[in-house]
């Protein structure tokens, strides 16, 4: 037995390998071939990731990678580019490639019989048990790893060296030296590289069930059951990542690209599990075939994945990685949406491009333009699993959808060429975006009200795509949504009409509901809300510009936009922010300013009402991640304790005109007056059972239609990753603390493997009253950050690479933080404000050398009256040789914690909470 097949099941593949599935065979074959003539030598070096490595400095595009040719080229633009970054980047996919290239062979060395495949593999894995101890451990970005710079990224490469070895040992003609291979590679490269993943816990992250299947192959052929049992059933195993990351529709919590890159580890992993002898619940088992199809739900006209939350933008379901899915679900049970997929992806009419399989790296995303594709395209999953033919192919057309533990709603009319969504329900955790009742609008290739997704990890327009205001959702107070789950209180479709609505509680005594209603030729949008307290609302509008009646921009004064004053707010990314003086009119007419994609034919028209009266700005905002540059942007900003913002968009010339009855918020259900171009006019209501549309016909008849679908009680998503409450505990003033093991947050080594870093801290204060700071960190190697470093590695700032402080105060209302790094050559104290807290308060301070460390001494004036301050205090420590920090001591406690990600960032509830005694 294998660990991925009972051995009558892989000899059965073996003749499937020679049938049906030859011309997949022998086109895995004619790839390896160069590889079989000339064995490549593995890398000496680790990955490194920065901001400029693998990307075109001119468009962000990711650079070329051609297994044979050592090259940087822009497949955009026919840039070449050279560098360190550039090499040590291209390793993160050369890696990759090599271990693949190890499991393709031992597979096809197999299947074929092929002993040229077979050494190939042996020479591979050879090379990389000898290899693998001396890569350092160190500059890691997420989570320990030697050849990379992430582990999830060295469980993938280690899961297909595992493979590779136990299908070398399988096979029929094994070489004598294969049993001392298996004992090196065993110890050297699979024991240390599984404990090395084993000490990086992720959660529930998708990056953790690529380190579950990992360690289950690893455990399996190490002989260590404890490893096993606690990636499958532990705390953060496979059993939990299918109970609760995995959600009821089978679609993964963090969205489908996410979805498409987690399942794929799933698939990994039951299959490995099963194998073990473990049997998954009925209901888990179900959900987990529902995976295979859950992202294929979502898809726009375009084919394309909505671009939801940290995506890559507009990614093409015609790829053979989401053929293979399609296929490896069909093998282990029959799914109709499957085989209509498949019959999609197959069409021999679609032109075909470079499908790139000759160069992919395992299981780690690169996408490629559209091609056509067929079975001899798949990988070596469907070389092992796949069926040996198909069900006749059939593709039906694709209709309204709803995911209701995602929260996600697709409306599609015209068999799928016109779509709307509205994305109310799950946050996506880490990797989702403030846009909960955000909107997507699409007529076939025309993108109206778009999702930008995200652009790269480590360039500062991050936090711009991270940002509410990026999106075509409620924007409240000028900040960012807070983390939250939305309700879904109705979704219907009739035959010529489909609607859903849904809720949130964006913050206490807050709730936002948004209504779409979708028509063949216009969709009407109902944005409402009520609070306890007066709030602003916005709702950004991207591509769009006020006009008059004859279509001319409205004009303007040029005027900047206050808004919220964090990274992630967006603000501070817009240019050209101007108020536009608008006509007092009941509907603002906006249209789209350059037609869809640079299309000029292409117009979407919009009639847009808002009560209490909006104020109306304009800004030019980021583009989309693969147009650099800017776009316009429209910003309707209203104020009040409860509003209503109604708008009508048409896109096919359809609508001449729209009206209401009365004000706006008068009734509880405004009536709306819809006037065709054609004449005829439609009218709607919101009514006790749903949404009512009266439909005039050609010769004045009417079409009467009742949306219904409501929900007895809202359905909401667990409100399982929000902030939790703050501790109530306070430490009256003054007070002192070591910092030690049980602070530290660490990196690749423990607390005592980094030399036991410790910090001295005394918390005073002073009539004013005036808070006083004296921390003394020894040891310390006194390596600070020059003031004007730039960070060439990431977004984040370059200061928390090396000694320094991390300072968090909040007074009331009042809130600030600080970076505070000693200038070497003085005794002063480069200060930096921390994004995102403030500017309430200020902060002095100095600091001296001491025999083995260092001593800096802060002083902050506290407003008058704040008698609970609340503070947390960072120490960021280093080494000589590392590029990023080693650790952190946190005043707040950190056992357990890793520092990988966090930058700067620091949790509001983290704060401690001190009195002050009558000074």
């Amino acid at each position: 037995m294998t660990l991925l097949l009972p051995s009558e099941a892989l000899r059965a593949r073996r003749d499937v390998a020679r049938g049906s599935l030859a011309p997949l065979a022998h086109g895995l074959l004619d790839e390896l071939q160069p590889l079989i003539d000339r064995p490549p030598a593995v890398p000496a070096e680790k990955a490194l990731l920065s901001r400029a490595g693998g990307r075109c400095a001119m468009d962000g595009t990711l650079l070329e990678y051609d297994p044979f040719d050592p090259r940087h080229r822009c497949p955009r633009c026919g840039r070449e580019y050279a560098g360190e970054e550039h090499d040590r980047f291209r390793l993160y996919w050369h890696h990759l490639f090599l271990a693949e290239r190890t499991l393709h062979a031992a597979v096809l060395g197999n299947l074929l019989d092929d002993r040229r495949c077979d050494a190939l593999a042996a020479a591979l894995l050879e090379q990389y048990a000898d290899r693998y101890l001396d890569y350092p451990n160190r500059d890691n970005v997420l989570g320990p790893s030697r050849p990379f710079f992430s582990t999830y990224l060295e469980s993938i490469w280690l899961l297909q060296l595992v493979l590779a070895i136990d299908l070398l040992e399988k096979s029929e003609h094994p070489a004598s030296s294969q049993a001392s291979l298996g004992i090196r590679v065993r110890e050297r490269l699979v024991a240390p590289s599984a404990e090395l993943i084993a000490s990086f816990d992720e959660g529930m992250s998708n990056r953790q069930v690529w380190n579950n299947a990992a360690l289950v192959a690893a455990g399996r052929l190490l002989g260590r059951s404890e490893m096993v049992q606690r990636a499958i059933s532990g705390p953060s195993g496979i059993v939990a990542h299918l109970d609760h990351a995995l959600l009821a529709d089978g679609s993964w919590y963090e969205g489908e690209n996410y979805h498409l890159f987690a399942h794929r580890g799933l698939w990994y992993g039951v299959g490995l599990a099963e194998q073990a002898g473990f049997v998954f619940s009925r209901t888990l088992a179900a959900r987990f075939m529902d995976g295979f199809a859950a992202p294929f739900r979502t898809i726009l006209p375009d084919l394309t994945y909505p671009s939801r939350r940290d995506s890559q933008y507009a990614v093409s379901v015609r790829q053979l990685r989401f053929a293979e899915s399609c296929e490896l679900g069909l093998a282990r049970g029959d799914d109709r949406r499957l085989v209509g997929m498949l019959a999609r992806l197959y069409d021999p009419a679609v032109p075909r491009t470079r499908t790139g399989r000759a160069a992919t790296s395992a299981d780690v995303e690169r996408n490629l333009p559209a091609t056509g594709l067929s079975r001899a395209d798949l990988s070596w999953r469907s070389l092992l699993f796949a069926r040996e033919t198909l069900p006749a192919l059939v593709a039906a057309p694709l209709r309204s959808d709803l995911l209701p533990a995602q929260g996600f709603a697709v409306l599609r009319r015209r068999d799928g060429d016109v779509y709307a969504a509205l994305d109310f329900g799950h946050s996506g955790g880490g990797h989702g975006h403030p846009d909960r009742l955000n909107v997507l609008l699409m007529d076939g290739a025309t993108r109206w009200f778009d999702d930008p997704g995200t652009g790269s990890y480590v360039d500062r327009s991050l936090h711009w795509y991270r940002s509410t205001l990026a999106h075509t959702a409620p924007l409240v107070d000028g900040r960012s949504q807070p983390r939250a789950h939305g309700s879904l209180l109705a979704f219907d479709e009739q035959h010529a009409a489909a609607w859903v609505s849904a809720s949130i509680e964006l913050m206490p005594g807050l709730r936002i509901g948004r209504t779409v209603v979708l028509l063949d030729d216009y969709l009407v949008d109902l944005l409402e809300w009520d609070a306890d307290v007066e709030h602003e609302m916005a709702l950004p509008l991207h591509g769009l510009d006020l006009v008059d009646d004859a279509g001319r921009p409205l004009p303007r004064t040029a005027t900047p936009i206050v808004g919220g004053a964090g990274l992630e707010d967006g603000f501070s990314f817009l240019a050209r922010t101007a108020r536009i003086e608008t006509p007092a009119t009941k509907f603002a007419l906006v249209r789209s300013v350059q037609g869809a994609d640079g299309d000029p034919t292409a117009e979407l028209r919009g009639w847009v009402r808002a009560e209490p009266e909006p104020a109306w700005w304009s800004a030019d905002a980021p583009d989309v991640p693969t147009r650099p540059g800017m776009a316009p942007m429209l910003l309707p900003r209203v104020f009040g304790r409860r509003g209503r913002l109604l708008g009508v968009w048409s896109w096919r010339d359809a609508v001449a005109d729209v009206v209401t009855e009365g004000r706006l918020l008068e009734t509880a259900s405004p009536a709306l007056e819809v006037r065709r171009r054609d004449g005829r006019r439609d009218r709607h209501a919101v009514v006790d059972a749903g949404w009512r549309i009266d439909l005039e016909q050609p010769g004045g008849a009417r079409d009467r239609i009742l949306l219904e679908g409501l929900r007895r009680s809202p359905q909401t998503p667990p409100q399982d990753d929000v902030a939790p409450p703050r501790s109530s505990r306070q430490t009256p003033l003054p007070a002192a603390f070591v910092l030690g093991e049980p602070h530290y947050r660490r990196s690749e080594e423990r607390w005592a493997e980094a030399g036991a870093p410790h910090a001295d801290l005394r918390i005073g204060v002073e009539p004013g009253p005036v808070l006083q700071i004296e921390l003394l960190v020894e040891p310390s190697s006194r390596l600070f950050v020059v003031e004007g470093t730039q960070n060439v590695l990431d977004n984040e700032p370059a200061a928390i690479n090396g000694d320094g402080v991390q300072l968090y105060l909040a007074c009331g209302e009042i809130e600030s933080a600080w970076l505070l790094v000693p200038r070497r050559d003085s005794d002063d104290v480069w200060i930096t404000p921390i994004t995102g807290w403030g500017t309430g308060l200020e902060v002095n301070a100095r600091w001296q050398s001491t025999r083995a460390g260092y001593r800096l001494t802060a002083r902050i004036p506290l407003p008058a009256g704040c008698t609970t301050p609340e503070l947390d205090l960072l120490v960021n420590e280093t080494a000589p040789g590392r590029a990023r920090r080693r650790g952190q001591l946190v005043l707040s406690g950190a056992e357990g914690e890793f520092v990988y990600l966090r930058g700067d960032r620091h949790d509001r509830h983290r704060l401690l909470r001190f009195t002050i005694p009558d000074v």
